[in-house]
């Protein structure tokens, strides 16, 4: 595994999705939802890769704001418009840095 520090988990606004990229350039999108817990996944739409960061939240489900296709924040699963899952990036926290492996990862896609 190849950890990189995304952010400060304290930095982090609860119920509010934030973007970052990784080292070797990709998009990823941080929620910190009111349990405490934290997701990754790729911050690209899987249907034509527009920035989920634009997204709507509601729910625990993020709708991309290009084209409406909905996805479940607890595990990345395509709930509306497509069964297309986003990808979910492996995390650790260290101190108050938010860790995740991007080597682990390659973003799901339609293209």
């Amino acid at each position: 595994m190849s950890w990189e520090a995304i952010c400060l988990v304290s930095a982090l606004p609860v119920n509010e999705l934030q973007e970052f990229m990784t080292s070797d350039g990709a998009l990823v999108i941080v929620m910190h939802n009111a349990l405490d817990e934290i997701k990754v996944y790729q911050g690209l739409c899987p249907h034509q890769r527009r920035s989920l960061a634009d997204g709507y939240l509601g729910n625990n489900l993020l709708t991309c704001a290009a084209h409406m296709w909905q996805f479940d924040l607890q595990n990345g699963k395509g709930v509306n418009g497509t069964d297309c899952n986003l990808a979910s990036y492996p995390t650790k926290i260290d101190g108050d840095q938010l860790m995740i492996d991007a080597s682990a990862v390659e973003a799901n896609s339609l293209w």
